[in-house]
């Protein structure tokens, strides 16, 4: 490897960046992506009042399943909690939520679907009060009277308050029994605010890894070949390219598109032209660099990393961006 890059190296090790980049990010960032697209999911479904798959019998209704559209993005959730390691998941909104859902037909088979209905939403707006569907009664299910204590519920009830419903309505349990019923148990564990709280985390904790790994990319790519035990100096305009690239990818990539075929899509560009299509409409837009060098340079770097096909598209592409300009 030279001592010094020449202008033309410089923007090869800039293109060989900012599509090693693009695919190691999209690695890293997929669970996090995924998270956040069951999340809307799941809140788009429980926005709206629950439907379950039913049975009638002797007038009581009995919970075949809950819509897909509500598992479906529950379970993904889970595993994702899985994958990010959340600490006692087994104690979280999201197992609670599966955990009352794979038993939910046990309890509302003594409901009709009114009832039922009710409950799960009280139960979902509070996912600690699953633990009450554990309390033993002698002549009735539990459910309705835990129907009664929702119904009980002043609105907007305090912890303080709800444990003074709860007293009252479960009034003739042993006071042994109500005692393992503190005010904890009435503080909401909701799913919206756990998983915001999980997915901001998870995002902050993505956003510092795709960071970390530009950083390494940038000296890998400059070093992989230097000869010296020492990290070689990273080239002003390099560091221009790539970090001016990536700041205004949205704006480049929107430009760009204006050029591609109907009915063509940025997206659908290999990386590498993408890369290359990038670093050139950046030099064109904010850098002295002349549009026809620009052009020129972004056909010589299509020879270097693809084949002629590539070359005469981006050569196409970019001729007529700069007709426009």
């Amino acid at each position: 490897m030279p001592k010094t890059l020449n202008q033309h190296q410089i923007r090869q090790r800039a293109v060989q960046v900012l599509f090693s980049y693009a695919v190691q990010n999209e690695m890293a960032t997929t669970v996090v992506k995924t998270f956040r697209e069951n999340v809307e999911k799941l809140e788009q479904v429980l926005s709206q009042t629950v439907r379950f798959d039913v049975d009638f019998r002797d007038e009581r209704i009995t919970v075949r399943k809950f819509p897909k559209e509500l598992s479906q993005p529950l379970e993904a959730i889970y595993e994702i909690y899985e994958i990010l390691s959340v600490e006692n998941i087994e104690k979280t909104t999201v197992a609670k939520a599966l955990a009352f859902m794979r038993d939910f037909g046990g309890h509302a088979k003594k409901l009709n679907e009114y009832e039922a209905t009710n409950l799960f939403g009280g139960i979902m707006a509070n996912l600690n009060l699953i633990r009450l569907l554990q309390i033993e009664l002698d002549e009735e299910p539990v459910a309705p009277k835990i129907l009664e204590f929702l119904k009980n519920l002043p609105e907007n009830a305090s912890p303080d308050q709800a444990l003074e419903t709860f007293q009252q309505t479960f009034s003739f349990l042993h006071e042994n029994i109500r005692e393992k019923y503190t005010r904890d148990l009435f503080v909401p564990a909701t799913l919206s605010v756990e998983l915001d709280a999980q997915l901001a985390q998870a995002e902050s904790k993505a956003q510092a890894q795709t960071e970390r790994l530009l950083e390494q990319t940038k000296t890998y790519v400059l070093n992989y070949d230097n000869e010296s035990p020492e990290a070689l100096e990273r080239p002003a305009y390099f560091t221009t390219l790539v970090d001016g690239v990536l700041a205004k990818k949205k704006e480049l990539e929107s430009e760009i598109s204006k050029y591609l075929a109907k009915n063509w899509s940025f997206s659908r560009l290999t990386l590498v032209e993408q890369a290359i299509l990038q670093v050139s409409a950046y030099e064109i837009f904010f850098t002295e660099t002349p549009a026809v060098v620009a052009v020129n340079e972004a056909v010589e770097l299509s020879k270097d990393f693809s084949d002629e096909k590539s070359s005469r598209f981006i050569n196409g592409v970019l001729t007529n961006f700069v007709k426009k300009d």
